[in-house]
């Protein structure tokens, strides 16, 4: 099973990092992507360019060898849909199992994402936990809600599933403030992404 793990990553940070080891580990995936994208369409404009935010994932994975990045987003340019990217890798590699991990709050945005009914065709939907969230009686229609993470290998796309992975409240839009703010980052950063900040 291969994990997407989805973001602006504006910038990536610990949070980021330590969920998708943890994901990766809960659900015995064999390929955890980071999978920055061009243009979001839920989010206001970036601060960083994709130039800069794949330097800064690059250095992130030199200490999280058991992540890769996947820059498909950014090298296709425009809007990021998540739906052509699942076509692309399915057409790509059509027996492998995709995992779309995602964060409660997009979650509960789900169906405002283009074709977002089209997508149990196509991977599972992990759900990460997110402070203020509950995950009581949430469902997805055209998913199969599941909390036996064996299933999810069992079975090639179509199922719901709520990560047991540990909450991290912390989020870019503060981490940005604390760079502009010039504060300590040793908490939220890589420490080679820290130096690469300074030298900017």
């Amino acid at each position: 099973m291969t994990g997407i793990y989805g973001g602006s990553f504006d910038p990536i940070h610990l949070g980021h990092l330590t969920t998708a080891v943890a994901i990766k580990n809960e659900l015995n995936l064999e390929k955890c992507l980071l999978m920055p994208c061009a243009t979001p369409v839920h989010k206001a404009s970036l601060k960083y360019s994709d130039n800069e935010r794949l330097d800064m994932l690059n250095l992130a994975i030199q200490d999280y060898s058991e992540l890769e990045i996947d820059g498909r987003e950014i090298t296709r340019g425009g809007d990021s849909y998540t739906i052509d990217t699942l076509k692309e890798l399915k057409d790509e590699q059509p027996g492998e199992t995709l995992c779309l991990i995602i964060g409660m709050d997009s979650f509960i945005q789900f169906k405002s994402w283009k074709q977002w009914s089209e997508f149990f065709n196509y991977a599972h939907v992990v759900v990460l936990g997110r402070p203020g969230y509950e995950a009581n009686n949430l469902t997805l229609t055209s998913f199969e809600a599941t909390q036996n993470k064996q299933h999810l290998a069992e079975h090639q796309s179509g199922l719901l599933y709520f990560s047991k992975c540990p909450l991290i409240d912390v989020s870019s839009s503060e981490i940005r403030g604390k760079i502009t703010a010039n504060k300590n980052l040793d908490d939220f950063l890589p420490k080679t992404i820290i130096n690469y900040l300074k030298e900017k």
